[in-house]
């Protein structure tokens, strides 16, 4: 039986990956012209679904209904026939090549049939970014726009395609407060012109914000299915992990040692020469968690690869580490002297796609600490090591020997996060911590970095997720413009306060 007020329904899906159950017969109703958020841990079983709804997986049973019609999608491709459309946690964007032709990729306009109609195809483009209220610049390179600009551009490419359904995972993971919000009101108005989205997400912050309908999942399971205006955050987080959850992070006494890390006089460009770190100074002292907020794009990333060997500052630039000069030293030397990185971009420079969970897991580990054999490795300890991993961070896996991309998102966030944790090491850097992760693995982390803090370990937390900073952070930074502005300790100033300084709003305190 079909109900017409709906889009979409799933029915009894179910599917497994060997013996993993990953959908446990779950049916979900989406209604036409809404915002239907999915939300639950990593493993819950929410990418499945929709990877089952964009045909990247065959269901082992069950039904797809769309418009009241019962669907056979064939592949991916039939399913954006069908209407729907999915912006990837991870982009799917090729570098190299300008927004017009990424939108555009194997959907092009064609004149008689063979020739790409190139006049046709960026005039449909330009009407739906003119519709849909997108600025754009379609003749620039992907890989020199901002995240938040790259994130328009996958929606209008869905948009593009024909999508009447928009499924968009974690889609807010990279974004500062102001593109969040940028971002909302793009759901909100697509909406109101009568799309319908699905809204994938761990914030739930964002949940209440953005939802009309929310459907839980977990273990594979639908758990309920409520209104935002039936629960309260903390009945929310519960039915995602099953357990009663602390949405804020419990701050120990700050025990503040020596610098560990001081920079000095700091100047660093891009890949094109330009300057995008200007002159910044500060220090990091053990047992201290500094934090650095700011836009997408305002020198963060060439800022931590300065600091971590992968670029090399300008004249007259200096890093200091324990006293050390490191200025000159490679990201080898750096890791043997006890520094640790959690990058940003987890698939890129976070771990090798194609390799085994086991050796992503030992990166590093063996460089900076080695194994007893020093000629071959050790076969035992490694299991060791990445089982030790594996289950102080709840890394949701079905065989270590897998390919690390097998995993979700938030799961490959796990294992590189316990990664570097475990090294005890005396500086971390850290970008993005939580990136994707659900929110008891939130309160896990967080509570794993103020005990690494309490115990000397110094702490550089570059992150785009503003609550997190103000959570977590002794001595806030704010980066505008390549420069560095002091936003003062730790609850001195408000959420408002700093996304001003974080939109190049007066303050009188510079380093």
């Amino acid at each position: 039986m079909t109900d017409n007020n709906y889009i979409l329904q799933m029915k009894n899906i179910y599917k497994t990956f060997g013996g993993l159950i990953a959908n446990n017969d779950i049916n979900l109703n989406v209604r036409k012209g809404t915002v239907h958020a999915i939300v639950g841990e990593n493993g819950a079983g929410k990418s499945t679904l929709m990877n089952i709804l964009t045909s990247y997986h065959k269901m082992d049973s069950g039904e797809i209904i769309l418009n009241g019609k019962k669907v056979n999608l064939r592949d991916t491709l039939d399913a954006a026939r069908h209407g729907i459309g999915m912006v990837h946690q991870e982009f799917m964007l090729f570098k190299g090549l300008t927004v017009l032709q990424n939108i555009m990729m194997g959907f092009e306009q064609k004149k008689a049939g063979i020739f790409i109609d190139k006049k046709k195809t960026r005039e449909m483009v330009e009407d739906i970014c003119e519709r849909y209220h997108f600025n754009i610049p379609l003749d620039a390179e992907v890989e020199d726009l901002a995240v938040s600009m790259l994130q328009q551009v996958e929606i209008v490419k869905v948009l593009y395609k024909g999508a009447e359904i928009v499924i968009l995972d974690e889609p807010t993971s990279v974004l500062t407060p102001q593109g969040i919000e940028g971002l909302f009101d793009a759901i909100r108005f697509i909406v109101n012109k009568g799309k319908t989205v699905i809204f994938i997400t761990h914030k739930l912050k964002e949940v209440f914000t953005i939802s009309d309908f929310i459907t839980v999942l977990r273990n594979g399971k639908v758990m309920g299915n409520v209104s935002p205006s039936e629960v309260t955050e903390e009945q929310l987080a519960s039915l995602m992990v099953g357990r009663d959850v602390i949405l804020k992070a419990s701050k120990l006494p700050l025990e503040i040692g020596a610098p560990l890390l001081e920079v000095k006089n700091l100047f660093v460009t891009d890949k094109d020469g330009v300057m995008r770190v200007k002159g910044v100074n500060f220090e990091v002292k053990t047992g201290e968690i500094v934090g650095i907020a700011g836009v997408a794009g305002s020198g963060q990333q060439q800022l931590v690869e300065a600091l971590y060997g992968l670029r090399a500052p300008k004249d007259n630039s200096e890093i200091y580490f324990q006293g050390e000069n490191i200025t000159d030293k490679t990201t080898r030397e750096r890791r043997c002297l006890g520094i640790g990185y959690v990058p940003q971009d987890r698939m890129t420079s976070g771990v090798n796609a194609k390799s085994s969970i086991w050796e992503n897991t030992i990166m590093g580990y063996h460089i900076a600490h080695g194994f007893k054999n020093k000629v071959f490795l050790d076969h035992k300890e490694i299991v060791k090591l990445t089982d030790r991993v594996v289950d102080q961070y709840d890394v949701r896996l079905q065989d270590i020997n897998d390919k690390v991309k097998s995993l979700s998102g938030g799961n490959i966030q796990k294992l590189i996060v316990g990664r570097e944790f475990i090294q005890e090491n005396k500086l971390l850097i850290i970008e993005d911590p939580t990136r994707g992760i659900d929110v008891g693995a939130i309160e896990f982390i967080w509570k794993k970095i103020i005990e690494l803090a309490a115990s000397g370990v110094g702490i550089l937390l570059v992150s785009h997720e503003l609550n997190e900073v103000m959570q977590l952070s002794d001595r806030i930074l704010v980066i505008y413009d390549g420069k560095l502005v002091d936003a003062g300790r730790y609850n001195e100033l408000d959420e408002k306060q700093i996304g001003l300084l974080m939109l190049g709003g007066h303050n009188e305190r510079k380093n």
